[in-house]
Formats: C-alpha cells, structure tokens, sequence
C-alpha cells in the first residue's frame, strides 16, 4: 500500500497549478511591490480556515511522479472525490485505470486489469498529517515546521508558497510545498519531496467545493472474481 502513501501526501484540494511567463511574472512583481504581504503565520490560518470550512470536494487531476535515481518520470490522470469525515477515492484513468478509497474504515486499491485489491485497515495504516489536514482531522501548524520556501521554481510572483517539513521524521516524507492563490488562499499546487529525492507533483482542475457528494460513492466491495489481498499479512 505504498503507493497509496504516495498518494495521500500529495493530495492537497486546489486550483491546476500556473507557470508564470515572463510577462504575467513581471506584472506580478509590480503587483506584489504596491501590495502588504502577509506573515507565514496569517497565510496559515487563512489556509487552514479555507479547508476546514469545506464538506467535499471534486476535481479533475494530474500527477507527476518523477523518479532522478532512474530518470523516469510519469503523468497519471483522472478524477479524485473527497468528503469529510475520512473519505476520499481516487479514479485514476491514464496511463491506466485502477481506484484508491479510503471509506473511513479501510484503504482499498483495486486494480481491475489484474483482477485484484489491496486492503488495509485504517486503524492500522500510520496515515501523513497531510491526509488528517485534507479530511478535517488536523491541523498543519501543529505537524509541520512552515516557513516561505526560498527562491521557490514553482507558481508566481504573487502567490505564497509554503515550505513545509515534517515534526516528526517520515519516511515517505521529507518536505512539502504549497502554492497558495494570495485571493482565495486555495492550495493550488502541492509538491512531495521523499527521502530518496523523488517528487510527486499534484494539480487540480475543474474544482467543486461542497457540491454534496454522496455517501455510496466512497462504499465499495470487490466485484466477482477478484482476488483481495489483506496487505497487514504482506508485510509480515
């Protein structure tokens, strides 16, 4: 269930990320010189007021898993759901179709090309500050070392972006960055950093906040045929 781990950190609810042309860049910083800035502590609370305050969310998504160690680097693509308390699937589409679901009780990843499913109970799953913060479990300041990251290559000279390090070690991960929209204070990009120097790239589009999502959209059993797989007795 690595993978899910993967996922579920760099899943931050946003707009699809911008990159800045030297025009827009320009205009931006003329922008930013004639504007009071806010304090990392006051984007924060703005952020975290803006997340605690949605029920659900939908939105279409891009991810980019780039890998240095062995130079690859892949797009996946699809739509992810989300609603509080704990709930969130993931239908991925391309390069190939396979679902995460987290249902409040258990993680499932179900492949249906191979015909099987991964299950792990939640309770037992060590789930990232970064999935408690995204389903209104948690709160960033508490679990994370926040700072403006410094000379950032990512989003514009008008947004805010955020360096975020972990309190306590993780594995999985070494560092965050949030490129926060200065107008709405969504999080429009997040990007992973692992230990191993991996990065995992999320952005959003097509995003709808607290348009009622259903409860049966996060129930789910395997269909006929599958093969489930209890990934507790795999890593035994």
């Amino acid at each position: 269930m690595r993978a899910l781990m993967v996922v579920v950190f760099g899943a931050v609810c946003g707009l699809t990320a911008l990159k800045a042309s030297p025009v827009r860049a320009a205009a931006d910083a003329a922008v930013v010189a004639a504007s009071p800035r806010l304090g990392v502590k006051a984007v924060i609370e703005r952020v975290q007021k803006r997340y605690d305050s949605a029920s659900d969310f939908r939105a279409r998504f891009t991810q980019t898993l780039t890998n240095p160690t062995f130079n690859r680097k892949t797009t996946s693509t699809g739509e992810v759901l989300l609603k509080k308390p704990g709930r969130m699937r993931w239908n991925y589409q391309t390069p190939e179709e396979k679902m995460y679901l987290a249902d409040g009780d258990r993680l499932w990843l179900y492949e249906p090309e191979d015909k099987q499913a991964f299950k792990q109970e939640l309770k037992s799953s060590q789930l990232p500050a970064a999935l408690a913060f995204l389903t209104g479990k948690g709160k960033l300041a508490e679990q994370f070392d926040i700072s403006f990251a410094e000379k950032p290559a990512f989003g514009t000279a008008r947004d805010y972006v955020l360096l975020l390090q972990p309190k306590q070690p993780q594995p999985q991960l070494k560092s965050m960055l949030f490129v926060v929209d200065p107008d709405t204070f969504h999080v429009r990009q997040s990007v992973l950093f692992d230990g191993q120097g991996n990065t995992n790239d999320l952005s959003f589009a097509d995003v709808k906040v607290n348009s009622g999502i259903g409860d049966p959209t996060f129930r789910w059993s395997p269909p006929a045929g599958v093969r489930v797989i209890d990934a507790a007795k795999l890593s035994k």
